[in-house]
């Protein structure tokens, strides 16, 4: 199913087009037969770094949408993997996004440099320099630019609502607005890293506490999206489950949210409940079901 191009798209497009119309591009487009109504293109690097594969994202696409290049446009969801900062990756979460985009979705799927050999402020940047180059380009890839969604799962969760809190507060321009937010299991307080129920969470506090020593304060506080939340944060939906010892966060999250009176949706299945465990989104179960169908409830409500 996966074809790699050797070209940024945009650029690879414009030769295209050169060269014969908008009939051209639709070869390395591809059909899932799993998800027949959605078109998607694979590892689309996103900067001048062609062969990292860190450095890409693939693009699935509603097909009345792809078969309609440059006339067309949908609300879009730009998705961050989770994995601790430091694992994961983009594949995992294709069929996610093929689900989204059968719902009517343009979504970024995307790749990004993680931990040990980086940190998370890499991760960030290469997130915002993906966002960025699809909403330079959102004509050719069918991106509504005033209604796009950020989207994550555990430390995707994260960087998702970082990203949000920083656009609306105006630390980072990346083109564009945030219609809302689209948030799993995440953590939006670093300084909790060392005290949630979490395992790799403690051990992940203790690396950034011998690595950043007395700076600890400042970057917690500089990486945390609850540093971000004005009156101007984006719309969220929120869910975890209590069986996860992150779900405290999104707790604290809805609260903060609730205070500065953020609309949001948040939804917190009970202890009882064991299949809302941790990274219930890439199981196949009721916790799973439930969650998408609140989220897109929420979105459809964003976009009217």
């Amino acid at each position: 199913m996966k074809n790699s191009i050797n070209l940024p798209l945009s650029v690879l497009t414009e030769l295209m087009l050169n060269r014969g119309g908008t009939d051209l591009i639709l070869p390395i487009i591809k059909t899932d037969k799993r998800a027949p109504n959605v078109r998607s293109i694979y590892n689309i690097p996103y900067t001048s770094d062609l062969q990292n594969s860190f450095l890409q994202f693939d693009w699935h696409c509603p097909a009345s949408v792809a078969e309609t290049v440059f006339k067309a446009t949908a609300p879009t969801v730009f998705y961050i993997h989770g994995g601790a900062w430091s694992s994961a990756d983009k594949r995992v979460y294709s069929r996610l996004s093929k689900e989204m985009a059968e719902h009517g979705y343009v979504v970024i799927n995307m790749n990004f440099r993680l931990m040990p050999e980086y940190d998370l402020r890499t991760h960030y940047r290469d997130c915002i320099t993906c966002i960025k180059y699809c909403l330079k380009h959102y004509e050719l890839f069918g991106i509504d630019k005033h209604r796009i969604f950020i989207a994550g799962d555990s430390s995707g969760g994260h960087m998702a609502a970082l990203i949000g809190g920083r656009v609306h507060a105006n630390k980072v321009d990346i083109g564009s607005k945030v219609a809302g937010l689209l948030l799993y299991y995440g953590i939006y307080d670093l300084n909790n890293l060392k005290t949630v129920k979490f395992r790799i969470c403690n051990k992940l506090h203790d690396g950034f506490a011998g690595i950043m020593k007395d700076k600890l304060p400042r970057f917690y506080r500089e990486n945390s999206p609850v540093s971000y939340i004005t009156s101007n944060f984006p719309p969220s939906f929120i869910t975890a489950g209590e069986v996860d010892g992150l779900h405290t966060e999104s707790v604290l999250l809805d609260s903060l949210l609730t205070k500065a009176n953020i609309p949001h949706k948040t939804l917190i299945f009970p202890k009882e409940r064991k299949d809302a465990r941790h990274a219930f989104i890439n199981l196949i179960n009721d916790a799973r079901a439930e969650a998408m169908d609140e989220m897109y409830t929420f979105m459809k409500e964003i976009v009217k």
